[in-house]
This record gives structure tokens, C-alpha cells and sequence, in this order.
């Protein structure tokens, strides 16, 4: 049996922006568009019901023009310091997320957390898809739209 640090990945990124903002870009659906996704990558067919038991589905497109589905239903709402969901494809979960906004003074520290059902599934996406490198490009993308978009 394998415990929960096996299963997961856990990024943390700075900002020097107040909690609001970024709240803002990962929730507003006229934002999040234009920044989600690692380097390369463009959203299509975008809906958001921000509510628990509300949905999140979209379309990411790949440098290749390969399509993924994304599919999740929002478990925690919490404005401006949490987000949560179970986060697939509309067939199955892939993995459940969490990502936590916490107002440090002088910007945002946040987390992004994804624990997967198994190790190996939580390594497969670590080996073959480049999870830990892309989310730290979609991290930057991210404080590189709120910068030249939302201050």
C-alpha cells in the first residue's frame, strides 16, 4: 500500500499579487484561455459552473493539434484561497486537484496539488507527459498574464 506523497504532484509558485487577481484568471472564463496550459498549448470550448458539483470542461489543444478533453467537477469553492476537483476526461477521474491561493504579505504562494489513484498512474504522467516541467510553465504563464493583463 502505497501513501499519499507516492501518489502526488506538488508545485508551489510566488506572486507578487494579492489573491483576488489570481482568483480571478483561474476562475473567469474571459482569462483563462489565454494563459492555462504549459508552453504551446490553447483552450477551446470553454464552460465553467464554479459551484460545487458544477462542472469545468474544456478542450486543450496540443502543439500537434492533438485534443485532450478535460472534464471536472468542482468538490471545494472557496473565493479567493481554494479551488478543489476531480479532474478527467467525462469517462473517468484522472486525479484529484487542489490548487490554494494563501495571501503571504506581499503576493500569493500557491499550491497546486495533484494526487493521483496510484503511484504508477501519478508516475506515468510524471514520465511520459511531463506534468512537473508543464505545470511549471503553465505557473508562468500564468503570473505572466495577470502582470501584463490584470494590474
Amino acid at each position: 500500500m502505497t501513501n499519499e506523497q507516492d501518489r502526488e504532484v506538488v508545485l508551489q509558485w510566488e506572486m507578487p499579487f494579492p489573491p483576488e487577481l489570481i482568483w480571478t484568471a483561474i476562475t473567469d472564463p474571459q482569462h483563462m484561455p489565454h494563459w492555462w496550459g504549459p508552453d504551446g498549448f490553447t483552450v477551446e470550448n470553454l464552460s465553467i459552473d464554479l459551484r460545487v458539483g458544477g462542472v469545468w470542461a474544456f478542450d486543450m489543444i496540443g502543439p500537434d493539434g492533438t485534443r485532450f478533453p478535460n472534464h471536472a467537477v468542482f468538490t471545494e469553492v472557496t473565493p479567493p484561497s481554494k479551488l478543489a476537483f476531480d479532474q478527467g476526461d467525462g469517462q473517468r477521474i484522472w486525479f484529484a486537484s487542489t490548487i490554494v491561493l494563501q495571501d503571504t504579505g506581499h503576493g500569493t504562494l500557491i499550491t497546486l496539488r495533484h494526487l493521483f489513484p496510484s503511484k504508477a498512474e501519478r508516475d506515468e504522467v510524471v514520465e511520459k507527459y511531463g506534468a512537473i516541467e508543464g505545470g511549471k510553465q503553465h505557473l508562468a504563464k500564468l503570473e505572466a498574464y495577470v502582470r501584463a493583463n490584470l494590474v
